[in-house]
């Protein structure tokens, strides 16, 4: 992996099945470790297709394959506004996945650092972000890389015991 060139490139609708095979991948993987993160709801193949259709979606391509795909837009939920956030110009990251084949070899910090560049380049002060409470490599990740905790909201709408969500935010 060391030698692979990463790019960052926005999605295009070609992408949309290999974007949703890694989806359901990630997905299964997630729920042989008991993490009940994402379900049929979301993100699905639709959510993805409208995120190409606004400009929102973006992958890691290395050499000529789609390692992770991520959504960067300013939407944020509902819950958040409880959160005290130090800045007030955010881009949000959302479903943030790397191919579970290629989980632990550095991909995610790379993935992170090119949409904190992408945030910077647009002019974003900050990147805001929520992780399952329950998802301690993705936790584990975002603190490393220096996001801030910033408070905890609850989904209603996932089950039970899987409600629980860190919000992070890094400023730029």
């Amino acid at each position: 992996m060391n030698d692979m060139c990463y790019k960052f490139v926005k999605a295009e609708i070609e992408m949309l099945d290999e974007i949703n095979t890694i989806y359901l991948t990630c997905r299964k993987t997630l729920l042989k470790q008991g993490i009940l993160q994402w379900d049929e709801s979301y993100p699905n193949k639709a959510y993805f297709d409208e995120c190409i259709e606004n400009e929102w979606l973006y992958v890691l391509m290395g050499n000529s394959s789609i390692l992770g795909h991520v959504v960067l837009s300013e939407w944020q939920s509902q819950e958040w506004k409880v959160i005290p956030w130090e800045k007030e110009n955010p881009t949000v990251i959302h479903s943030l996945m790397i191919s579970p084949t290629l989980q632990g070899k550095g991909l995610g910090t790379a993935f992170v650092k090119l949409c904190e560049a992408y945030a910077m380049d647009k002019g974003y002060d900050s990147v805001r972000l929520d992780g399952f409470k329950g998802n301690v490599m993705a936790l584990q990740l975002y603190r490393k890389l220096g996001y801030k905790k910033r408070g905890s909201v609850f989904f209603n709408s996932k089950p039970i015991d899987h409600q629980a969500y860190i919000c992070f935010e890094k400023v730029l």
